[in-house]
């Protein structure tokens, strides 16, 4: 799984540069982009209505013709198993799992966080789907969803490789080392132009607002340029953020904020606890660590988890040539000649 990093600005760390890194698409998406003129042509006409192999022309040029035939030619030799592997393991994982409504949040997040990231280096948001070959946002979204589906059946396949119980009984052992918290905060920041004691008044403002019954929302609309708001997502007790914000988040209640601002380098806070990590949010990162040896043992792990499921599924390639090449391919996996 590739690993985008992006930097948080703003956010008041015990190091001066925290990296915070971003979940990845897995091994696909560029596959998607190498082939998206094909798939638009063999796989969005409807039951492939609209095309009849050698007679439909794509192109021509000096008055010969390119037709579809020629390019499928090609392309089932150059990214047919690509191809067909992609859209085969999108059909077996589609119906496997159904994302929870938090799971859903965090893929629409990441989505828009890879269109945020390429538009901040110029590309529109369609030169973006174009270049990955994908029509329009939501089946960029749909594509999301299918590779986090996919990391969940990965994590499913880790898993049955440990004892039963393990997870459980780590997360019982180690539950303050492993626990987090979702939080967001409202920072004041001292400044050489906003003293410490005025800082200190507006914090104490903000929380009265709050009290009133304004949303954080309402207040970063009404404050604007005068705080810095951030989402922190989830944060434990060992993370590099000043004690006193950690303290006041460990000691509030799930969807309660600071009564009093909290006090760090950087000026004053107002944390908003949004919800403490449940075993199923930490599974996932509790079974990297039980699986470490595992993993670190084979780096072909996860793609043999993949072939595993596809013969669980009865997979059945008919295709001479991409067949052999399927064949080919699991045997460099499992290291056979």
């Amino acid at each position: 799984m590739e690993e985008e990093k992006k930097t948080k600005t703003g956010a008041f760390l015990k190091k001066e540069n925290i990296i915070f890194a971003v979940g990845g698409l897995v091994v696909g998406i560029v596959l998607t982009c190498l082939v998206a003129f094909f798939m638009d042509y063999f796989a969005k006409s409807a039951g492939m209505a609209r095309l009849k192999f050698g007679s439909d022309t794509v192109a021509t040029v000096d008055g010969k013709a390119v037709t579809a035939e020629d390019i499928y030619k090609t392309a089932k030799v150059t990214d047919g198993l690509a191809l067909t592997i992609d859209k085969v393991d999108k059909l077996l994982i589609s119906d496997m799992y159904t994302l929870t409504e938090e799971e859903e949040e965090e893929v629409s997040e990441l989505a828009q966080y890879y269109i945020t990231y390429n538009t901040s280096l110029g590309y529109s948001q369609q030169e973006f789907l174009d270049a990955y070959g994908f029509e329009n946002y939501e089946e960029f979204l749909e594509d999301v969803k299918i590779r986090k589906k996919l990391d969940k059946y990965y994590y499913d396949y880790l898993e049955k490789k440990l004892e039963d119980g393990a997870v459980k009984k780590y997360y019982d052992e180690n539950k303050d080392d492993v626990e987090t918290y979702k939080s967001e905060h409202i920072l004041v920041r001292v400044t050489d132009e906003v003293t410490d004691e005025q800082a200190l008044e507006l914090a104490n403002e903000i929380i009265a607002k709050l009290n009133e019954g304004k949303t954080f929302d309402d207040v970063v609309q009404e404050y604007g340029d005068r705080i810095t708001h951030e989402d922190l997502g989830f944060q434990g007790k060992n993370s590099d953020i000043e004690d006193s914000y950690i303290d006041e988040l460990v000691a509030l209640e799930d969807g309660k904020y600071s009564q009093t601002p909290i006090k760090t380098s950087y000026g004053y806070h107002i944390v908003h606890k949004l919800k403490t990590a449940t075993l199923d949010d930490l599974r996932p990162s509790i079974i990297e660590i039980l699986a470490k040896d595992i993993i670190e043992a084979d780096d072909n792990l996860k793609y043999k988890a993949y072939v595993e499921l596809r013969k669980e599924k009865n997979l059945t390639i008919f295709d001479e040539k991409i067949n052999k090449q399927y064949e080919d391919y699991c045997k460099t996996l499992y290291g056979e000649e």
